[in-house]
């Protein structure tokens, strides 16, 4: 049986704009039940769809990501299909995408988006999906091209994941940040290249005047995704945010120098370094500190004095959903994923990590000799 589906769509100002989504939507020769809620975000003139569930939230600036919540919390079918208001639906566009949600209520699903005079998809986006096949090969890094103008997913995985950061005002990153959330909690992404929708504007990097412009938009929605996302891909290296990307608790290692040679190898990536008691050397770093990890991606436990001199290896290893890790255990699907790294020898050094067993002096381990 195919699931009832609510289509939720974004609107500001731009009523002709609707109209085409909507007939697009009542031209889908999807078989089963399909309900239209429109999600005003301030406009001037609330829009009349017939048949259809509109709801409005004040005008406080670009809110598209509070809209879709919104949308989301009045439709009533368990797939979740968004389409923004100026992008036109092709009539096998349902069926296609709802077929990926049956099979998997934790699929991500993205449609082709095709823009402007040309009607073409945008040259990174088809890059990414000959590179990932379709994102059957996604990995950590694949956030980025989960698109909301063309997304669907259960209505229950996107409750879990509670929704869009309705946080995000001006344009764009919302959807980034969601694929990033998704990924991390056990999304499995798909793009439907059959799923196909018409925006009839050019694409993003073609509308700004000046190149200046252009940049300006961009950075505003780059800084705003390095408060969110902890990816390094998202986050300018040597800058300090509020939440980093890997916890690592230390225990306090007798040995001389190792504590603190170990604690000094894993500051060079994004990490915040939990120990029982911080060492003198690292009193006035806000990056090491006494306490339990609190909400960063991955975690690791050192029940051993495990250096980290090989980063581009252990993020490789600390993200692969499939890998088993030192201790035998899985990386599982999660925003923590546990690493314990317990093992001797060569497994350690696969994951980038170096045993420190012997007493370390420190002036030779900072100076390189």
């Amino acid at each position: 049986m195919w699931p009832d589906v609510s289509v939720v769509i974004p609107h500001y100002n731009n009523p002709a704009g609707l109209a085409e989504v909507v007939a697009g939507v009542r031209a889908q020769d999807y078989p089963g039940r399909v309900e239209i809620v429109v999600a005003d975000d301030g406009s001037a003139q609330l829009p009349r769809v017939r048949d259809a569930v509109v709801v409005a939230q004040e005008d406080l600036g670009f809110r598209a990501a509070a809209a879709r919540n919104l949308g989301a919390r009045r439709a009533t079918g368990s797939v979740l299909a968004f389409l923004d208001g100026d992008t036109v639906p092709s009539p096998g566009y349902l069926s296609a995408v709802v077929a990926h949600v049956q099979r998997d209520e934790r699929a991500i699903v993205v449609g082709t988006r095709f823009t402007g005079p040309e009607r073409a998809e945008p040259g990174w986006l088809a890059d990414a999906w000959a590179r990932t096949h379709h994102l059957s090969d996604a990995d950590d890094t694949s956030w980025r091209y989960i698109i909301s103008a063309v997304l669907t997913c259960s209505r229950p995985f996107f409750s879990e994941l509670g929704g869009f950061d309705d946080s995000f005002v001006g344009y764009g990153g919302e959807d980034w940040e969601f694929g990033w959330r998704a990924w991390n909690s056990g999304a499995t992404f798909a793009h439907e290249p059959g799923a196909t929708a018409t925006h009839a504007e050019v694409d993003f990097g073609k509308r700004h005047p000046t190149a200046s412009e252009e940049a300006r938009v961009k950075n505003v929605e780059t800084a705003a995704l390095a408060r969110r996302v902890t990816h390094p891909l998202a986050r300018p290296a040597g800058v300090v945010f509020d939440t980093a990307d890997v916890a690592v608790v230390v225990p306090d290692f007798p040995v001389p120098g190792v504590c603190e040679a170990v604690i000094a190898s894993w500051l060079r990536i994004d990490a915040h370094v939990y120990t029982p008691a911080v060492p003198p050397l690292f009193a006035a770093d806000p990056r090491v500190s006494a306490g339990v990890p609190a909400g960063e991606r991955i975690r690791v436990t050192l029940r051993r004095p495990w250096s980290l001199t090989d980063p581009v290896a252990f993020y490789r290893s600390a993200t692969d959903r499939s890998r088993s890790l030192p201790d035998g255990t899985s990386s599982v699907a999660a925003r923590a994923r546990a690493l314990a790294s317990t093992s001797e020898g060569s497994r350690g050094e696969e994951m980038g990590l170096t045993l420190l067993d012997a007493p370390q002096r420190l002036e030779r381990l900072f100076a390189g000799w």
